[in-house]
């Protein structure tokens, strides 16, 4: 029994070997503690540093685009930086495709105004040559007519004066024949004979002045041809205010052409329109 109460208290000599439990918790607090101190820590500031908490507000800008549309690209997202200059968003270009289109359509018409205008003009230029050509032809005529008339005149004139004259011989033939014949001195026969003639002779005369009329009528219709307007100065004339009105039909062909590429570029350039650019902060 002696024996069994002298081992008894080893028994109850192990109750303190929880200790290093204890120091280990401890050593994880401190070692917290220190993790924690070094991760939010505040590093030391320069003394030529002021630190102050607080917010900062950015810039707003309002954007405003050249033309309207459906954006069809955003490159920035909230909070990212930008400079001046930059492109924002895009506009979708249908419709400034759109437009592109009706420009070059309406150059394309512009342009073949123009052309057919020209060409047009091209063949009024060469009429006109032809004509002027006909207006000389037919004023070298008129004074060759005018020539042939004159002659004509003159030698009707001619041919009534020297039937006028055989006239005069008919009729003192004629008057003496039948004062011979009333005497017996010539045949009646030949009296007979001369009155015939000299009145034949006073038919030729007759004819030779209706001749000198109409020559005379031919003379003052081929001066009158040479010096009034005629029919083909009158085309001249027509085809030269043709000629003008092409070249104004021209000039504003041109005018419109010129316009529509002039449209053409600026819808080209504004294609891929940009929304807005950020202005540099001062």
């Amino acid at each position: 029994m002696t024996e069994q109460t002298r081992t008894s208290p080893s028994a109850f000599t192990r109750g303190p070997r929880p200790k290093p439990l204890l120091l280990i918790a401890v050593v994880a607090v401190i070692l917290g503690i220190m993790i924690w101190r070094l991760a939010f820590a505040t590093p030391k500031v320069p003394d030529n540093i002021v630190v102050l908490s607080g917010r900062i507000e950015g810039d707003d800008s309002a954007l405003a685009p050249k033309t309207s549309g459906r954006i069809a690209e955003i490159r920035f997202r909230e909070g990212d930086s930008v400079k001046a200059g930059d492109t924002i968003a895009v506009l979708d270009d249908e419709q400034v495709r759109a437009r592109e289109d009706q420009a070059g359509a309406a150059l394309a018409v512009s342009e073949a105004r123009q052309r057919a205008a020209n060409s047009q003009l091209a063949a009024l230029q060469a009429q006109l040559q032809q004509t002027q050509i006909q207006t000389d032809q037919s004023r070298t005529d008129a004074q060759g007519r005018v020539r042939q008339a004159e002659a004509e005149f003159a030698s009707a004139e001619a041919e009534l004066a020297q039937q006028e004259a055989s006239l005069k011989l008919a009729l003192f033939d004629r008057d003496a024949y039948t004062r011979l014949a009333a005497t017996g001195a010539v045949s009646e026969r030949q009296g007979r004979q001369a009155v015939s003639t000299a009145e034949q002779q006073a038919a030729v005369v007759a004819a030779a002045k209706r001749r000198v009329d109409a020559a005379q009528g031919a003379l003052t219709t081929a001066r009158a041809n040479l010096d009034n307007p005629n029919i083909r100065a009158a085309q001249e004339e027509m085809v030269r205010k043709q000629i003008a009105q092409q070249q104004a039909e021209i000039a504003a062909a041109v005018a419109s052409a010129e316009q529509g590429r002039f449209a053409l570029r600026f819808r080209k350039e504004t294609r891929r329109i940009h929304v807005a650019e950020i202005l540099a902060v001062r």
